[in-house]
């Protein structure tokens, strides 16, 4: 007799499926008409649970889309539709937003933050934030400790006189950090500057200087953003620095023409008045630049390397200035590179490169110095307070061109013959005429025992009087404390003094040829003693 066999279906994992056996299976035990489905039975079933998957399918697709759709705000609010939640990072994505993924999944375990903590920075993001792993930090062009900079902050305020801030307050305490830490400011901070008062931002300039490292020109932009005008910039230890090169700083300084737009020449217009006219065209309108009114310039601590040509084509761009400061710049030179090279020919003997050589010190030559002074004062006439600290080398130059009445005395007799005068300027009786104080001090004053041995038949008596009169004034010993084995501060003493002379004999001829053209003496300022020297 031949075994009775039965089917056995296999039952899948699929929702409908399962639910239409659970169905069938409930139905056989509560006693209805056959226990198992029948073929036909069951793919009626199956169509009927593949159509509610299809549906539901369908409805959330719908509202995806709903969801995803590009609607204006106030639309948005109208119809009730909510707002679209943020696309899902691509594999393709930079390394700064997985980094931000991968800390939300590593964050410190327990409840989220308060509101009240996150509400501050909703408004101004992204804000002067420390950045983690991903951030980015500047590196600096050069060192801190190798770069020129003042050795106080606020050297220039405090020269012209100006109020300042309490040293130990509130503010100065927060520029100096910020100042510190400069490198964990990105660029794309830079926005958040706009909503700091300019005043406060000029300062932060000066704080750089001295505690920071050198920026470039979009971060000086950034610190003189908004359309309040600036009439003083200190700029001492950045000028001519890293990337803010003198000739950056001469473009950010220059005002920009207003350029017409290409679209309205090609147009055709209604009316002939309304065409350029012939004095427009000479005569084109220039945007009013914040600089327009800058009367204070500070470029003092700059590098060796600093390019005077760069400061000549700068002050092209600012000749309303009225007090400047070049403390510690070079000697005057448009050949730096070319102080030790010579030309030679076979048939020639050797000329100088350059216009100022290895030697011109010692030769007493500053002929080129004295143009390039000529040619910066011909820019800055208005000019009535300069700051040269540490310039002792190049001082003598200012005074060159200061014997002009002997000069014409000598050759009058030659030029009586033909009728004519030569045409001699002279520095501060022409173009500086409106100058009435020079700071000349070599920027330290000798404090050793050996200023003591070097008074007797080495400087003239008014300079030992006013130098001894100092160091009892102020408390300074004069007598020998320390042994100098090697003579080092005796030399360094030696130098002071030799440069001091030379300092004071131009100062003392600039005076003079002033007096003789009827001009207000000028003010020294020797860093020990304030006087108009006769």
């Amino acid at each position: 007799m031949p075994k009775k066999r039965t089917l056995k279906l296999k039952q899948f994992q699929g929702s409908s499926s399962a639910s239409a056996s659970n169905t069938g299976a409930s139905a056989g035990q509560d006693g209805g008409d056959s226990p198992t489905s029948s073929v036909n039975e069951r793919l009626s079933q199956l169509r009927v649970a593949d159509s509610l998957d299809a549906n539901q399918r369908k409805r959330e697709l719908a509202e995806l889309v709903a969801q995803k759709s590009t609607l204006p705000p106030e639309l948005r609010r109208v119809l009730g539709v909510p707002e679209s939640a943020a696309p899902a990072p691509k594999p393709g994505q930079s390394s700064s937003v997985r980094g931000a993924d991968r800390m939300q999944r590593w964050r410190t375990p327990g409840p989220a933050a308060p509101k009240s903590w996150l509400g501050f920075r909703a408004e101004r993001e992204p804000t002067l934030s420390v950045r983690g792993g991903g951030g980015r930090r500047k590196k600096a062009v050069k060192p801190i400790t190798d770069r020129n900079k003042p050795q106080e902050v606020m050297r220039f305020a405090k020269l012209l006189g100006s109020k300042l801030e309490k040293p130990k307050g509130l503010t100065h305490l927060t520029l100096k950090r910020l100042a510190q830490h400069w490198d964990l400011v990105d660029e794309e901070d830079y926005a958040a500057f706009g909503e700091i008062p300019l005043r406060i931002r000029l300062q932060l300039i000066s704080y750089l200087g001295v505690y920071g490292p050198p920026i470039d020109a979009v971060a000086f932009k950034a610190l003189t953003q908004g359309s309040d005008p600036i009439d003083t910039l200190d700029l001492a230890g950045l000028a001519g620095h890293g990337r803010l090169s003198i000739r950056k700083l001469g473009h950010a300084l220059e005002p920009k023409a207003r350029q017409a737009s290409l679209e309205t020449h090609g147009e055709i217009l209604d009316s002939w008045d309304a065409e350029e006219t012939f004095l427009d065209a000479l005569n084109p309108s220039l945007d009013m630049s914040r600089f327009a009114h800058l009367t204070h310039l500070s470029l003092s601590h700059p590098p060796p390397s600093v390019s005077w040509r760069e400061l000549l084509s700068l002050s092209k761009h600012v000749p309303q200035l009225t007090h400047l400061s070049l403390a510690y710049w070079p000697r005057p030179t448009l050949t730096p590179h070319l102080s030790t090279a010579t030309i030679s020919s076979g048939s020639s003997p050797e000329v100088r490169a350059g216009g100022t050589h290895i030697y011109s010190g010692l030769d007493q030559d500053y002929s080129e110095a004295a143009s390039l002074l000529r040619q910066l004062s011909g820019h800055l006439l208005c000019l009535q307070w300069l700051d040269l600290e540490g310039c002792a080398e190049w001082m003598p130059a200012l005074a060159m061109h200061a014997d002009a009445s002997s000069l014409s005395q000598q050759t009058r007799q030659s030029d009586e013959e033909w009728g004519t005068r030569p045409s001699l300027i002279t520095l501060f009786t022409d173009m500086w005429k409106n100058v009435s104080y020079i700071n000349c001090s070599q920027g330290w004053l000798p404090a050793s025992a050996e200023v003591t041995d070097m008074m007797t038949g080495y400087i003239d008596v008014d300079l030992r009087a006013g130098i001894t009169k100092y160091l009892r004034t102020h408390g300074i010993s004069t007598n020998p404390g320390t042994t100098d084995m090697y003579d080092v501060e005796k030399r360094r003493t030696g130098v002071w003094f030799e440069g001091e002379k030379n300092t004071r004999h131009a100062a003392r001829r600039i005076n003079t040829v002033r007096r003789a053209k009827e001009c207000k003496p000028i003010t020294f300022d020797f860093g020990w003693t304030q006087a108009a020297v006769r």
